[in-house]
């Protein structure tokens, strides 16, 4: 005996929404988590400066000068940031012994949702921290 096809089902339409959904959300928030890897990267880049740089305001003016270049907004002339920044959430800490780097960001991002045409602020808060110990060969 044959079986006879059904058409669209209850799981398919579910399936269905659930792709539609994922596209949204990737639409709305890829851009901004795609943008928090890059400042992720940017720190790591910091941690390992801190190898050879001792002095904390060269690894923070090196920090704000890659995310200026990186989400600075030409239109205006490099002073807005695409991201929500303030210099003060910047935070790096040392410690002697062992030697260690810790270096903390926390910064915001506003997204804007298709079809409702609202926004929404995601918020980061992003680590990076390096060993500074001389290496034993």
């Amino acid at each position: 005996m044959k079986r006879r096809e059904r058409g669209l089902t209850f799981i398919s339409v579910l399936l269905l929404l659930g792709v539609a959904a994922g596209v949204v959300w990737l639409v709305t928030f890829g851009p901004a988590y795609w943008d928090n890897q890059e400042v992720k990267s940017t720190l790591n880049a910091a941690a390992n400066l801190c190898y050879q740089e001792h002095n904390d305001a060269k690894v923070r003016a090196f920090i704000m000068r890659k995310l200026q270049q990186q989400f600075g907004d030409p239109g205006f002339e490099g002073k807005q940031l695409a991201i929500d920044l303030d210099p003060q959430d910047l935070r790096i800490e040392r410690t002697q012994s062992p030697k260690h780097v810790d270096i903390w960001l926390t910064y915001s991002r506003t997204v804007k949702t298709p079809f409702v045409d609202q926004e929404r602020t995601v918020t980061f808060s992003d680590h990076a921290d390096q060993d500074l110990s001389d290496v034993k060969w």
